[in-house]
């Protein structure tokens, strides 16, 4: 009899003690989810300041610090069009286990047209720490062809991003209008006369593709971008 309440004692203790154990497991994923998870001695997480910025040209510009990391911590940076679908542009991972201002800096080169949604995830281990507010950044392509406006109404001038040729003006209409160009390496000087205010559109090819920018003519100048 006295060995059989030892046992059925010793099974209480043991269901206890894992009891015990997924208490514990379950306080740790919601201290990991603000950020706190920290074993003995081990820095927890703190997160600073998460920046994106749009870098003409050339992609995304990300930068992020931190004030303290738990090791094996690292950095995924992901992105959305409409925050709710998010795909992860690259991973990081961190400088290791330490207290003390850390800064870190990356490129996304492969951007989304227009506006964008980018945020951060921490993570030690394979366990979240914690997830960065959103951050709303537009970004443009650079265009291939930008006119030059002047204040002669009768002239102004195509730059390009590479070799350019067949440049033409046309109204919006469709009509070509007559012009006289001046080929200058990446740059054409057009000179036209007479031509009615209004929007034009000037066509050309540049690197091999098709461009096009519109132009305003006014009777004091021509506008273009």
């Amino acid at each position: 009899m006295k060995k059989q309440l030892l046992a059925v004692a010793v099974c209480v203790a043991a269901s206890a003690f894992g009891q015990g154990q997924e208490l514990a497991v379950a306080g740790m994923g919601a201290l990991a989810e603000q950020g706190r998870i920290s074993g003995e001695g081990a820095p927890a997480y703190e997160l600073v300041s998460f920046v994106a910025a749009p870098a003409e040209g050339q992609g995304i510009s990300l930068k992020w610090n931190t004030a303290a990391e738990p090791g094996g911590t690292t950095f995924t940076v992901q992105r959305s069009t409409d925050r709710m679908n998010w795909r992860t542009a690259f991973t990081v991972d961190g400088e290791g286990p330490g207290s003390g201002y850390r800064h870190y800096a990356a490129m996304d080169l492969a951007p989304l047209e227009g506006i964008a949604y980018y945020r951060l995830l921490a993570a030690a281990n394979g366990a979240p720490l914690e997830t960065s507010d959103d951050f709303a950044v537009e970004y443009r392509t650079r265009p291939a062809m930008l006119v030059q406006g002047s204040h002669d109404p009768d002239r102004f001038t195509v730059q390009a991003e590479g070799s350019i040729r067949d440049v033409q003006l046309m109204n919006n209409r469709g009509q070509f209008m007559p012009m006289e160009l001046e080929y200058d390496g990446n740059s054409v000087l057009v000179r036209t006369q007479g031509l009615e205010p209004g929007t034009y559109f000037v066509q050309a090819v540049v690197n091999g593709a098709p461009a096009m920018r519109a132009v305003q003519v006014t009777p004091t100048g021509v506008f273009g971008g």
